[in-house]
């Protein structure tokens, strides 16, 4: 007979790891032979999940409820919703991103191949700056920080969903975004955002 017990075999509601991050871990990818892990993410109303490209994992997603909207390819790539009970592929080596147009927090599942987007939302209790770093230096997760301001300028978003963050203060100390605040209109929009002056903003 099997020694397996329940608790091996199920997660209960509320009952996943959490983390630094806004994902929950289901199940981590030791307890699924190295192949994938099983991540619950959330995305509040007006908020965009980042830009961002995956040398390594195939991800997918299964959408609990609500509505999301899809651009995968990048920019001038494909643009789509997909609502509860659709199975979304982001494939690895694509850019993508998805944010939420509506006014009730959006679940979703999240299943991604090997371990690298585990180890990903684990470097964020080390801060956003370390969860970049680790993202570029170790792990081929490229996170498009130069494309966020006009994104969320366009589409009216306010947040950005998983890095559990106040909205875009701590992301102005990234390299890569603050290049896109040389853009006078983008620099006054962020500041606008973050709640400081203009001639503050480079400060933080």
């Amino acid at each position: 007979m099997s020694d397996l017990c329940v608790h091996d075999l199920v997660v209960a509601p509320g009952q996943g790891e959490a983390t630094a991050s806004d994902m929950v871990l289901i199940f981590r990818t030791e307890r699924l032979g190295g192949h994938f892990s099983i991540m619950e993410g959330e995305v509040e109303p007006k908020a965009l999940l980042a830009p961002h490209t995956h040398a390594n994992e195939d991800q997918t997603m299964f959408i609990l409820n609500g509505e999301l909207e899809f651009e995968i390819g990048g920019e001038g790539g494909l643009r789509f919703r997909a609502g509860a009970g659709a199975h979304v592929i982001k494939p690895r080596g694509v850019q993508h991103c998805f944010w939420n147009l509506g006014d009730a927090t959006v679940r979703y599942v999240e299943c991604s191949t090997e371990d690298g987007f585990e180890r990903f939302i684990d470097s964020r209790k080390d801060g956003v700056s370390a969860m970049v770093g680790t993202a570029n230096d170790a792990l081929g997760i490229t996170i498009h920080a130069d494309r966020i301001p006009g994104l969320m300028r366009a589409h009216g978003l306010t947040s950005l969903a998983g890095l559990n963050v106040p909205p875009l203060k701590e992301l102005v100390k990234d390299p890569a975004f603050r290049e896109s605040l040389k853009d006078p209109e983008t620099r006054r929009w962020v500041a606008e955002m973050v709640g400081v002056k203009v001639s503050q903003l480079l400060a933080l």
